[in-house]
């Protein structure tokens, strides 16, 4: 099997996996989703690196997850400090 298609299977692996666990809880933000799927995303590539000869496709694939990362992360901070503030 070559990295292309273990990362392919590993990756579809973690986002069905995913899905299903967050599925059974009844509120779930979609921000919640997007963070863990970035997070799945780095750790398959990471392992699999199926982009060795197209390096600059996956730095924009790595640079607009991590953004969309950040924007959550910093969205989440945000209102946990606001909430301590009232």
């Amino acid at each position: 099997m070559n990295n292309t298609n273990l990362f392919f299977i590993s990756y579809s692996v973690l986002a069905f996996s995913t899905v299903f666990a967050l599925s059974l809880y009844p509120s779930v933000s979609i921000d919640i989703y997007l963070a863990l799927f970035a997070i799945e995303f780095f750790i398959t590539s990471e392992l699999a690196s199926p982009f060795v000869f197209e390096y600059h496709k996956r730095i924009v694939i790595e640079v607009i997850m991590l953004i969309i990362f950040g924007v959550i992360l910093i969205e989440r901070i945000s209102q946990i400090l606001l909430e301590a503030a009232l």
